[in-house]
C-alpha cells in the first residue's frame, strides 16, 4: 500500500476532492502539510471564483432595522450609504478565506452520509466552497469504467473486423458502453 499511494495526498485533483468532503477533510491526510497546501489552493481558487448576483450572499440587509418612519431620516440615509459601500468593497480572497476557515470549523460528516446532500444543505452559508465542491468532487475516484471501454474495444477490434474505420469503432465502443 506504502508503495502504490506513496505521496498520494500531493496529487492536486485527489487532494482536494479529499478536503471538500466533508467526512474527510483534513483528517484524512498523513502529512499535515500536504492539507494546509489543499485548503491553500482551495482558498485560492475560491477566492476567483464570481458569484452572480442570483446567488444568495453573506451581505448584511440594508434596511434591516430601519423603520419606516426614520426611512426618510438624513441620519439613516447616511448610515446606510457608509453600510453600501463597505458592502460593495468586500475583497474576495478575505471573504474565500473565511469561507474554508468556516468549513473546517464545521464537525465532520459520519461516514455513511452523503457529501452532496451535505453541501447541498449548506450551499447559501458557503457558496464559493459549493461552486468548487461541484467542480472538484464530480471527479471518478476508479479508473474500472475506463478499462472496461478499453477492454470492450478491443473486443470490437479483432482480427476478423481489422478493417473498420476509427469513427465506426468510436460509435461501436459509445454504444457498447452505454446500452444496458
Amino acid at each position: 500500500m506504502a508503495s502504490r499511494f506513496l505521496r498520494m495526498e500531493y496529487n492536486h485533483t485527489l487532494g482536494d476532492a479529499t478536503a471538500l468532503d466533508p467526512r474527510f477533510k483534513k483528517v484524512a491526510f498523513g502529512d499535515a502539510r500536504a492539507a494546509d497546501e489543499a485548503f491553500q489552493r482551495i482558498a485560492t481558487a475560491a477566492g476567483r471564483v464570481t458569484l452572480s448576483s442570483s446567488e444568495p450572499s453573506q451581505q448584511p440587509d440594508q434596511q434591516e432595522g430601519a423603520g419606516s418612519a426614520a426611512e426618510g431620516s438624513v441620519v439613516w440615509r447616511y448610515f446606510h450609504d457608509r453600510v453600501a459601500g463597505a458592502v460593495s468593497t468586500r475583497n474576495p480572497t478575505a471573504d474565500a478565506i473565511m469561507e474554508v476557515r468556516s468549513y473546517l470549523e464545521e464537525p465532520l460528516l459520519p461516514k455513511s452520509s452523503d457529501p452532496l446532500k451535505w453541501w447541498e444543505s449548506w450551499a447559501t452559508l458557503y457558496p464559493r466552497l459549493t461552486k468548487l465542491m461541484a467542480e472538484r468532487l464530480c471527479i471518478v475516484a476508479t479508473s474500472v469504467p475506463s478499462e472496461r471501454i478499453f477492454s470492450k474495444t478491443g473486443q470490437i477490434v479483432s482480427e476478423r473486423r481489422n478493417r473498420l474505420k476509427p469513427s465506426k469503432v468510436r460509435e461501436l465502443a459509445f454504444l457498447n458502453a452505454n446500452l444496458p
